[in-house]
Protein backbone atom coordinates (compact mmCIF):
# COMPACT_ATOMS: atom_id res chain seq x y z
CA UNK A 1 0.00 0.00 0.00
CA UNK A 2 1.05 3.53 -0.58
CA UNK A 3 2.01 5.84 2.25
CA UNK A 4 -0.51 6.08 5.10
CA UNK A 5 -1.33 9.74 5.69
CA UNK A 6 -4.70 9.65 7.46
CA UNK A 7 -7.29 7.48 9.20
CA UNK A 8 -8.96 6.57 5.93
CA UNK A 9 -5.74 5.12 4.51
CA UNK A 10 -5.00 3.45 7.84
CA UNK A 11 -8.50 1.94 7.76
CA UNK A 12 -7.92 0.56 4.25
CA UNK A 13 -4.61 -0.91 5.42
CA UNK A 14 -6.31 -2.52 8.42
CA UNK A 15 -9.01 -4.08 6.23
CA UNK A 16 -6.36 -5.49 3.89
CA UNK A 17 -4.22 -6.98 6.66
CA UNK A 18 -7.34 -8.47 8.26
CA UNK A 19 -8.22 -10.07 4.92
CA UNK A 20 -4.65 -11.39 4.67
CA UNK A 21 -4.93 -12.84 8.19
CA UNK A 22 -8.27 -14.51 7.52
CA UNK A 23 -6.95 -15.94 4.23
CA UNK A 24 -3.95 -17.49 6.00
CA UNK A 25 -6.22 -18.86 8.73
CA UNK A 26 -8.51 -20.62 6.26
CA UNK A 27 -5.41 -22.44 5.02
CA UNK A 28 -3.87 -23.23 8.43
CA UNK A 29 -6.88 -24.05 10.62
CA UNK A 30 -7.53 -27.44 8.98
CA UNK A 31 -4.05 -28.50 10.17
CA UNK A 32 -4.94 -27.49 13.72
CA UNK A 33 -8.21 -29.43 13.51
CA UNK A 34 -6.36 -32.50 12.25
CA UNK A 35 -3.80 -32.37 15.08
CA UNK A 36 -6.38 -31.77 17.85
CA UNK A 37 -7.42 -34.88 19.77
CA UNK A 38 -10.10 -33.51 22.10
CA UNK A 39 -13.55 -33.76 20.50
CA UNK A 40 -14.75 -30.44 21.95
CA UNK A 41 -11.65 -28.66 20.71
CA UNK A 42 -12.03 -30.15 17.24
CA UNK A 43 -15.67 -29.02 17.10
CA UNK A 44 -14.86 -25.51 18.36
CA UNK A 45 -12.12 -25.16 15.73
CA UNK A 46 -14.37 -26.51 12.97
CA UNK A 47 -17.11 -24.04 13.90
CA UNK A 48 -14.66 -21.16 13.96
CA UNK A 49 -13.19 -22.20 10.60
CA UNK A 50 -16.69 -21.84 9.11
CA UNK A 51 -16.94 -18.38 10.71
CA UNK A 52 -13.46 -17.49 9.43
CA UNK A 53 -14.54 -18.31 5.89
CA UNK A 54 -17.49 -15.96 6.36
CA UNK A 55 -15.18 -13.26 7.73
CA UNK A 56 -13.13 -13.55 4.56
CA UNK A 57 -16.26 -13.14 2.41
CA UNK A 58 -17.38 -10.16 4.50
CA UNK A 59 -13.99 -8.47 4.14
CA UNK A 60 -14.08 -9.04 0.37
CA UNK A 61 -17.51 -7.36 0.25
CA UNK A 62 -16.16 -4.45 2.32
CA UNK A 63 -13.20 -4.11 -0.05
CA UNK A 64 -15.54 -4.07 -3.03
CA UNK A 65 -17.66 -1.39 -1.35
CA UNK A 66 -14.53 0.68 -0.62
CA UNK A 67 -13.10 0.02 -4.10
CA UNK A 68 -9.85 -1.42 -2.73
CA UNK A 69 -8.10 -4.71 -3.44
CA UNK A 70 -8.20 -7.21 -0.55
CA UNK A 71 -4.66 -8.40 -1.36
CA UNK A 72 -3.24 -4.88 -0.97
CA UNK A 73 -1.26 -5.42 2.24
CA UNK A 74 0.21 -8.68 3.50
CA UNK A 75 -0.02 -9.46 7.22
CA UNK A 76 3.43 -10.42 8.55
CA UNK A 77 2.16 -10.43 12.16
CA UNK A 78 -0.33 -13.22 11.54
CA UNK A 79 2.24 -15.10 9.46
CA UNK A 80 4.59 -15.06 12.45
CA UNK A 81 1.91 -16.26 14.87
CA UNK A 82 0.98 -19.10 12.51
CA UNK A 83 4.62 -20.08 11.94
CA UNK A 84 5.12 -20.28 15.70
CA UNK A 85 2.06 -22.52 16.00
CA UNK A 86 3.25 -24.77 13.17
CA UNK A 87 6.63 -25.13 14.85
CA UNK A 88 4.98 -26.28 18.08
CA UNK A 89 2.55 -28.62 16.27
CA UNK A 90 5.53 -30.34 14.61
CA UNK A 91 7.12 -31.20 17.96
CA UNK A 92 6.79 -34.61 19.55
CA UNK A 93 4.14 -34.14 22.27
CA UNK A 94 1.51 -36.06 24.14
CA UNK A 95 -2.02 -35.63 22.77
CA UNK A 96 -3.03 -33.57 25.80
CA UNK A 97 -0.01 -31.27 25.48
CA UNK A 98 -0.72 -30.89 21.76
CA UNK A 99 -4.29 -29.83 22.49
CA UNK A 100 -3.04 -27.31 25.07
CA UNK A 101 -0.53 -25.95 22.54
CA UNK A 102 -3.21 -25.65 19.86
CA UNK A 103 -5.42 -23.68 22.22
CA UNK A 104 -2.55 -21.37 23.19
CA UNK A 105 -1.77 -20.74 19.54
CA UNK A 106 -5.42 -20.24 18.63
CA UNK A 107 -5.84 -17.74 21.44
CA UNK A 108 -2.85 -15.75 20.19
CA UNK A 109 -4.61 -15.60 16.82
CA UNK A 110 -7.89 -14.52 18.43
CA UNK A 111 -6.26 -11.78 20.48
CA UNK A 112 -4.53 -10.44 17.38
CA UNK A 113 -7.80 -10.45 15.45
CA UNK A 114 -9.73 -8.85 18.30
CA UNK A 115 -7.27 -5.96 18.26
CA UNK A 116 -7.46 -5.60 14.48
CA UNK A 117 -11.24 -5.78 14.21
CA UNK A 118 -11.69 -3.40 17.13
CA UNK A 119 -9.45 -0.81 15.50
CA UNK A 120 -11.00 -1.25 12.06
CA UNK A 121 -14.54 -0.90 13.43
CA UNK A 122 -13.59 2.28 15.27
CA UNK A 123 -11.97 3.75 12.14
CA UNK A 124 -15.09 2.90 10.13
CA UNK A 125 -17.23 4.71 12.70
CA UNK A 126 -14.93 7.73 12.56
CA UNK A 127 -15.29 7.78 8.78
CA UNK A 128 -19.09 7.57 8.95
CA UNK A 129 -19.18 4.07 7.47
CA UNK A 130 -21.84 2.77 9.85
CA UNK A 131 -22.79 -0.33 7.84
CA UNK A 132 -19.18 -1.43 7.58
CA UNK A 133 -18.58 -0.65 11.25
CA UNK A 134 -21.58 -2.79 12.19
CA UNK A 135 -20.27 -5.76 10.17
CA UNK A 136 -16.79 -5.39 11.66
CA UNK A 137 -18.27 -5.28 15.18
CA UNK A 138 -20.20 -8.49 14.44
CA UNK A 139 -16.94 -10.17 13.44
CA UNK A 140 -15.26 -8.72 16.54
CA UNK A 141 -17.97 -10.31 18.70
CA UNK A 142 -17.47 -13.68 16.97
CA UNK A 143 -13.72 -13.49 17.59
CA UNK A 144 -14.31 -12.65 21.26
CA UNK A 145 -16.74 -15.56 21.58
CA UNK A 146 -14.23 -17.94 20.00
CA UNK A 147 -11.61 -16.79 22.50
CA UNK A 148 -14.05 -17.34 25.38
CA UNK A 149 -14.82 -20.89 24.19
CA UNK A 150 -11.11 -21.68 23.87
CA UNK A 151 -10.46 -20.25 27.32
CA UNK A 152 -13.21 -22.42 28.80
CA UNK A 153 -11.84 -25.56 27.12
CA UNK A 154 -8.30 -24.75 28.26
CA UNK A 155 -9.18 -24.06 31.88
CA UNK A 156 -11.81 -26.72 32.46
CA UNK A 157 -10.61 -29.69 30.37
CA UNK A 158 -7.48 -29.45 28.25
CA UNK A 159 -4.85 -27.87 30.49
CA UNK A 160 -5.73 -29.92 33.62
CA UNK A 161 -5.49 -33.07 31.52
CA UNK A 162 -2.10 -31.99 30.14
CA UNK A 163 -0.90 -31.30 33.68
CA UNK A 164 -1.59 -34.84 34.86
CA UNK A 165 -0.19 -36.81 31.92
Amino acid sequence: MREIKDIEQLFYHEIQVLWSAEKMLTEEMPKMIEKATNFGLKKALEMHLAETRQHLVALEAICKQLNIEPEGDFNPGMKGILEEGTKVMNKDTTPAAMDAAIIAGAQKVEHYEISGYGSAAYYAEMLGLEGIAKRLRLTLTEEQEADTKLNFLAKSIINPKALTV
